[in-house]
């Protein structure tokens, strides 16, 4: 793992782990799991810290493109997810205005699944130079299986009678991986954000998409992925999981929920 750490360190000109001022028992766990890494923490936005009158009022957050263009049909966003998205939001402008050109981005449930960061090394070196986002840890559509053509059909009417404003024809073909090299896929619709890493250019991308909030962290680089914005890629396997999922439940303290 020490190697591998090593390697991190010096591929990406910074590492950030997104965590709140308070969460004091994360940036604990944190300072175990990424022993090694030359990490920095990056303060996230609190969402006992404003209300959501604040948000909207002030242009931070637009509820009606959130409502228009939410994957889960006419959901505004809770108070957590976008204090979330926000913080996500923000470490992205910093990251352009300090003009970091390969940054690696963890939120402060992750974990390092031991067992299979001796492939990562081999995985990055796999990436192509025009690289803009990757998912080292990431949940849904892992695989495709047989199913996932039936269900692409699916998308594909409800897209042509456009009951969803996020989905057209044409977005339908990048909703599932697709085959790239021996550890890596071309990304498709992933959930979660807590393990990935952006270069500048998606950084800048992001950040434009995202201003004003109108989606969840994970989802916005979704919309980017499947409307062909971003040259993105999952690893297959993934090296980091979030804590709920590594203690193998799904219970954890949420920040965002809680």
């Amino acid at each position: 793992m020490k190697s591998v750490y090593e390697f991190l360190n010096g591929y990406f000109d910074r590492i950030f782990v997104v965590s709140l001022n308070r969460a004091t028992d994360r940036q604990a766990a944190i300072k175990q799991h990424l022993e090694g890494l030359n990490y920095e923490f990056f303060w996230a936005v609190d969402k006992k810290d404003f209300t959501l009158l604040d948000a909207i009022k002030s242009g931070v957050y637009d509820e009606a493109k959130a409502v228009k263009f939410n994957r889960h049909r006419h959901s505004k966003l809770s108070l957590g997810e976008i204090a979330c998205a926000w913080s996500h939001r923000n470490l992205y402008e910093k990251i352009v205005q300090e003009g970091y050109e390969r940054v690696l981005i963890f939120e402060d449930d992750v974990v390092p699944k031991l067992q299979m960061l001796e492939l990562l090394l081999t995985t990055m070196n796999q990436l192509p130079e025009h690289w803009e986002l990757v998912y080292l840890g990431f949940l849904k559509n892992e695989e495709i299986t047989p199913k996932h053509w039936r269900k692409k059909q699916f998308y594909k009417l409800l897209a042509t009678f456009r009951a969803y404003k996020w989905l057209t024809r044409h977005h339908v073909n990048n909703l599932y991986p697709k085959p790239y090299s021996a550890n890596l896929r071309i990304a498709g619709l992933h959930d979660c954000t807590h393990a990935y890493a952006v270069s500048k250019s998606a950084a800048e991308k992001l950040l434009k998409a995202q201003t004003p909030l109108y989606s969840r962290a994970d989802e916005l680089m979704t919309h980017e992925v499947i409307r062909g914005n971003l040259a993105a890629f999952i690893c297959r396997p993934t090296f980091f999981d979030p804590e709920d999922l590594a203690w193998g439940h799904a219970n954890a303290d949420s920040y965002i929920w809680s």
